[in-house]
Parts: C-alpha cells; sequence; structure tokens
C-alpha cells in the first residue's frame, strides 16, 4: 500500500508538488501566526515581524470591505489565501524550481476559485434564486451570453497570469543560453545577467500579476453584491 502511494506521488508532476509544498506552507504559517496573535499579551508590544503581517491584514480587510461591504468576512480570506498562494507560487522560480502558475492546470484552477468566490459572494448577498435569476435579464435569449459574460473575465485572468509568467521564464532562459555562446571572456555576465532578470520578470512581475488576479477577483465579487450590503453601518 505504501509503495503504491510512493510511486503515485512520484509520477505526479513537478508544478503539482509545487503547489502542495506552497500550500503546506502558507496553513502551517497561517497556525503559527494564528497561535501566536491569540497568545498575544495586549498591554505587551509586538515583534516587528508580527506587527508587519497585522498591519498588512488589517489594511487589506479595510479594502475588501470597501468594495465588499456587509459580506467582507466572507471574502477576505479567501482572497488574501489566494493572495499568498498566487504571489509564493510566481516567485518560486527565485529558488530555481517551475513557478505553478507557468503551467495552464495551474492558472485555470485559480480561475475556478475566482469564479466560486464571485459566484458565492452574489449568491450570499442575493440569495440563490436572485443571483442565477439576474442572468436571464433583459430576457431568457440573453442568459447564455451572460453566462458567457460572467465567465469570460476570471478566464482572461488565467490566460494572462499564465502568459505572463511562461513568458517571464522563456526569456530568463533565452537570455542565459545566449550570454553562455558568448566567448570565454563576455560569458560570465549570464551568472550575472540570469539572477537579475529573475528578480524582474519573477518577483517583479510576479507580484503585478498577483495583484491583477486578486484585485480583479475583489472588483468582480463587488458587482454581485446588492446595494444595501454594501452599505456598512
Amino acid at each position: 500500500m505504501m509503495t503504491q502511494v510512493l510511486d503515485y506521488f512520484k509520477n505526479l508532476p513537478s508544478y503539482f508538488i509545487t503547489s502542495l509544498i506552497i500550500i503546506a506552507l502558507i496553513s502551517t504559517m497561517s497556525v503559527v501566526v494564528g497561535q501566536k496573535v491569540k497568545k498575544l499579551d495586549p498591554k505587551a508590544r509586538p515583534g516587528k515581524m508580527l506587527t508587519l503581517i497585522i498591519s498588512f491584514i488589517a489594511f487589506f480587510n479595510g479594502y475588501v470591505k470597501s468594495y465588499i461591504g456587509k459580506h467582507w468576512t466572507y471574502v477576505a480570506p479567501l482572497t488574501l489565501s489566494l493572495v499568498f498562494y498566487v504571489l509564493i507560487a510566481n516567485i518560486s522560480g527565485v529558488v530555481n524550481v517551475e513557478a505553478p502558475t507557468s503551467f495552464t492546470a495551474i492558472t485555470f484552477s485559480l480561475s475556478i476559485v475566482s469564479v466560486f468566490i464571485v459566484q458565492s459572494t452574489g449568491i450570499l448577498s442575493n440569495g440563490a434564486l436572485k443571483h442565477f435569476g439576474g442572468l436571464t435579464k433583459p430576457f431568457k435569449l440573453m442568459t447564455p451570453l451572460n453566462v458567457i459574460g460572467d465567465i469570460t473575465p476570471v478566464l482572461s485572468i488565467a490566460l494572462r497570469l499564465f502568459g505572463n509568467i511562461a513568458s517571464g521564464a522563456v526569456i530568463v532562459t533565452l537570455a542565459f543560453r545566449a550570454l553562455m555562446l558568448l566567448p570565454f571572456y563576455l560569458s560570465w555576465t549570464a551568472i550575472v545577467v540570469k539572477p537579475v532578470l529573475s528578480l524582474l520578470f519573477d518577483v517583479a512581475f510576479g507580484l503585478i500579476q498577483t495583484l491583477v488576479i486578486v484585485l480583479l477577483t475583489i472588483i468582480f465579487a463587488s458587482t454581485k453584491v446588492s446595494d444595501a450590503d454594501l452599505e456598512i453601518n
């Protein structure tokens, strides 16, 4: 039995293994930080790292609340998990592993998560009947187009994320190999150029793409919230 399990994991794609490691890392860090916050003395001054984490989460919660309103407590944890996963997955190329988000299987899985967040927010705010009933407006013949209109923007996020991360990895590899073909007295520059390009494409572009997918998910979700729920007393 154990041998079969090990053989199964050996045959899994590398990006899937990386994704599992990222999920385990996020889960572990969430538990550790949560325990530290629970044990925090209200009169004591928290450490710099804990203060930074608490400040970031407070800022993020406030941002989500400004868009989602009453149901921000539902959307914020889901989108924050998305932030950490996409960010770590995007910049994982820095440690010389294939970024999971450079594979369509992962980016389309993320788009499914985004669709779930958007649609479930609408159901939570308006109820299932009213939410899905809106797809038949202004008349029933528009239903297929309304369904496509709901799904297409989120799917475009997946394609954009895949295209940017995959193209960045390709450019870094091509640049490195091109420099290695130069004469010896110039080929050493590949050692310097590759980390710089990796930081640019993996970190800078990875951060930008994280902001894009998360902010668009929040904005799309806000369009499904009723006007009454947007108002917070």
